[in-house]
């Protein structure tokens, strides 16, 4: 690898850290610094419920998740698998195939084992961020209502 496709893998890998870090502590400060904010990002889950187009729908989301969930502790169970990103691209892609979380819903520990993440990043600038994350969760039942008003 060239030290220019080391950096730009580097530097993404620190963005998703510090959304797993933001998330874990359910700062929407700093989730907000890790996405755009254009109307047409998406964040997708395999729930119905999980769908959200735009940062508002985005950031309601999260703010609904931290609302309801306590104590999230993020593990990922395998590599992190990167796409493009390398100059001139300006698009990135990070699959995670197996990560866990485990929270406190309702005063009841639930885990979240073995969901597929999928999260494309967009460089403008020499800033990359979010523009489309989807979670592919293994289990049914749905924790957080996220409606949106």
């Amino acid at each position: 690898m060239t030290s220019t496709r080391d950096e730009w893998k580097t530097e993404l890998s620190r963005r998703f850290a510090a959304f797993v870090e933001a998330y874990e502590h359910g700062s929407l400060e700093a989730l907000s610094e890790l996405f755009w904010h254009d109307d047409d990002i998406v964040v997708v889950g395999t729930h119905s419920n999980l769908h959200f187009i735009g940062w508002a729908q985005v950031e309601h989301s999260f703010r609904a998740q931290f609302g309801s969930l306590r104590d999230l502790r993020v593990t990922l169970r395998s590599e992190q698998l990167w796409r493009g990103g390398a100059p001139p691209s300006t698009m990135a892609c990070l699959t995670v195939p197996s990560m866990d979380i485990a929270l406190v819903a309702g005063g009841k520990p639930v885990t979240f084992e073995g969901i597929r993440v999928a999260c494309a990043f967009e460089r403008r600038g020499t800033e990359w961020r979010m523009v489309q994350m989807h979670w592919s969760l293994p289990r049914t039942e749905v924790l957080v209502d996220h409606k949106y008003r």
